[in-house]
C-alpha cells in the first residue's frame, strides 16, 4: 500500500524567504527580503493565517525594516508565546561602527508586530557576516543563536542577557539545538558537531566533537544540521550528514554521548534542513531537489516524501 499523501499547496509571498515558523496561536511567520540596500525588495517580517481549504495564506500583519538594515536571515518561534526571534544585522555603518543589534525579538499580535528586546550576536565590523540561525529551548527560557564569523551565543529569555561568553567554534555555524535537560548544547559546523556545556564550573566550554570520520569512514561528507528528540523520540538526538555524492543521511544518536545508534540514507540529494514535531513523533527533513521527506523518528522509516513543492524550500523563490 502506497503511504498517505501529505496535503499541501504553495503561495507566492512576493520576496525571497529566509526563515519562517508557526507561533504558539498558529500563525505563520515568514521573514526574509532583497537584503540592505537593495530597492523593491522590502526586507520584512510577515505573519499569516493558514486557510487550508481555500489553499491560501491570508496576510495579517507586516513589520517593515529600514532600507539600510539587511534581510532577516533566520527565524525561530517560542513554543508557548506569540514571540519570534530573528536575526536581523544592522545598517552597514552602525556594523562599522561596532553596533550592531542583530538578535531580535518581536512580539506576533493579530495585526501588528511589536519590537522587543535586542542583543548583539555578531561583533565584527564587516557586513557580510551574520546570525545564521536563533533556536528557542524546549521550554522557550533560552535561545541558541549561531554566527557565520564562528560564534556561538546562550541567551535568557525573554531580557536576551548572555549566560556566558560567545563561544568560538572556528567557523561558520550551521546548525544550533538545546537538550531538553537545558545542560548541553550541540551547534554543527560543516566539518564538526561540537558539545557545548551549559552548566557548573564548564558552562560554555566545548566538552566533546564529532569529526566527519566518526559518520563515515570510507567516503567524504559534512554535517548540515542537529535536532535533540523529544517526547516519544527524547531518548535520541539526530544528525544530518550529507555525501558529497549528493546523498543526504540521517544519524540516529544518543542524546547524552552522541554515540550513533543507526544511519538511514533518507534522501537522493542533499537534505538542507531538518526539524522534530512537538510531540517527537515527526522527524521532517528537505532536501535541495525542493521536497519534504516525513520520517516516523523512531524507526526513520519513511512516511511521505513530496517533491512537489516547486519553490517550496528555495529561498529565492519566494514561496511557502
Amino acid at each position: 500500500m502506497a503511504p498517505p499523501v501529505c496535503p499541501s499547496f504553495s503561495v507566492p509571498v512576493g520576496f525571497p524567504v529566509f526563515g519562517l515558523g508557526f507561533t504558539a496561536e498558529g500563525q505563520l511567520v515568514v521573514a526574509g527580503g532583497g537584503g540592505a540596500g537593495r530597492t523593491g525588495v522590502q526586507n520584512k517580517l510577515v505573519s499569516f493565517k493558514v486557510e487550508p481549504r481555500r489553499k491560501d495564506l491570508e496576510e495579517q500583519a507586516v513589520y517593515d525594516l529600514p532600507p539600510d538594515q539587511d534581510a532577516p536571515m533566520c527565524l525561530d518561534a517560542h513554543p508557548t508565546k506569540p514571540v519570534v526571534v530573528s536575526g536581523i544585522n544592522d545598517s552597514e555603518k552602525s556594523i562599522k561602527d561596532g553596533r550592531n543589534e542583530s538578535c531580535r525579538l518581536f512580539d506576533v499580535l493579530e495585526d501588528r508586530f511589536d519590537a522587543l528586546q535586542t542583543a548583539q550576536t555578531v561583533k565584527s565590523t564587516n557586513p557580510e557576516e551574520y546570525q545564521k540561525v536563533a533556536r528557542f529551548s524546549y521550554d522557550g527560557t533560552l535561545i541558541a543563536a549561531g554566527t557565520t564569523e564562528g560564534k556561538v551565543h546562550l541567551l535568557k529569555y525573554p531580557d536576551l542577557a548572555p549566560s556566558f561568553d560567545p563561544v568560538d567554534v572556528g567557523d561558520e555555524v550551521m546548525d544550533v539545538d538545546i537538550a531538553l535537560e537545558k545542560d548541553k548544547l550541540v551547534c554543527v559546523l560543516r566539518d564538526s558537531i561540537k558539545m557545548i556545556n551549559l552548566r557548573g564550573r564548564n558552562a560554555g566550554k566545548i566538552i566533546q566533537s564529532l569529526s566527519p570520520a566518526t559518520v563515515d569512514k570510507k567516503n567524504k561528507v559534512s554535517f548540515r544540521a542537529f535536532r535533540y528528540g523529544r517526547g516519544y523520540c527524547k531518548e535520541s538526538a539526530f544528525a544530518v550528514v550529507n555525501q558529497v555524492n549528493g546523498y543526504g543521511f540521517i544519524c540516529q544518536m544518543d542524546p547524552y554521548t552522541l554515540e550513533i545508534k543507526s544511519k538511514k540514507r533518507v534522501s537522493k540529494k542533499p537534505i538542507t534542513a531538518a526539524c522534530v514535531s512537538r510531540d517527537g513523533g515527526i522527524l521532517a527533513v528537505t532536501s535541495s531537489d525542493l521536497s519534504i521527506i516525513i520520517l516516523d523518528a523512531i524507526s526513520l522509516r519513511v512516511s511521505n516524501a513530496d517533491n512537489g513543492l516547486s519553490g517550496q524550500m528555495d529561498s529565492h523563490e519566494g514561496f511557502v
